[in-house]
């Protein structure tokens, strides 16, 4: 399996193929919510990793924050360039593999990974790089893909397979639960702090029918404790040292 190679065929179409419908624009609206309350608004630098077409580093870059974006695909950097370009943002875009973070010990502020952490052959290797790159009291916000959630038979199918089932399959892929992600952060040196349920992994079947109904469930399932059975739970974690430390 070769992600680069799909992440740069699927960077063509990525946004308008999932952020343009009504269900999409709901996905993309959640999302922004989520992060907009995990994000610290004296955070200075930011790290994306996975930063794909730039759909939340030129976002966060309009917002004022100081965002360096990271990513293993040449077409995915160029949507993120070109956007940056269309929305006149300032963001630091490098190519580079997120399991080999090319920066300096306590770097960033904080890291956000969103979307992506499922597809990476060695999460709590990559945890471990994100832990080294940002500062004492810095910060990680990602989201992942549940397996106890309603899409059990999907997170099921895809773990046995070890392949995304869109796009033809092509993507390494694994669902987690919520325990496996606490233990791979505890490993790496994180405690989680916040979580926050986005009812919907990605578009289903007649969503853009059902979009108000799902709505609703995003918005019951986000702070309720309906958040631990969301497709896609938002985590923020926090560096051992910075808990250790805090008065």
């Amino acid at each position: 399996m070769d992600n680069k190679a799909e992440y740069d065929t699927q960077a063509v179409d990525y946004d308008e193929s999932r952020f343009n419908d009504p269900l999409g624009r709901h996905l993309d609206y959640m999302h922004k919510k989520i992060l907009t309350q995990f994000i610290d608004p004296s955070t200075k630098l930011l790290l994306e990793t996975g930063v794909g077409t730039g759909r939340f580093a030129t976002w966060l870059a309009k917002k004022g924050f100081e965002v360096v974006g990271i990513d293993l695909s040449k077409e995915m950097l160029k949507k993120s360039k070109a956007k940056k370009a269309l929305l006149n943002v300032d963001v630091a875009l490098v190519m580079a593999d997120v399991h080999h973070l090319p920066f300096k010990q306590g770097m960033f502020d904080a890291c956000i990974c969103i979307n992506v952490m499922d597809h990476f052959p060695d999460v709590t290797g990559f945890l471990r790089q994100v832990n080294y790159v940002i500062n004492q009291d810095g910060y990680f916000v990602f989201n992942f893909s549940n397996v106890y959630s309603p899409y059990l038979p999907v997170a099921l199918a895809i773990n046995s397979n070890k392949q995304a089932m869109f796009r033809g399959g092509k993507i390494q892929s694994h669902w987690f639960t919520l325990r496996e992600v606490d233990d791979m952060l505890a490993k790496s040196g994180f405690v989680i702090t916040k979580v926050k349920g986005c009812f919907i992994a990605s578009p289903v079947p007649w969503g853009n029918i059902l979009v108000k109904l799902i709505q609703a469930m995003n918005f019951s399932a986000e702070d309720s404790r309906l958040k631990f059975f969301s497709a896609s739970p938002f985590i923020k974690a926090k560096t051992r040292a910075s808990i250790t430390c805090s008065p």
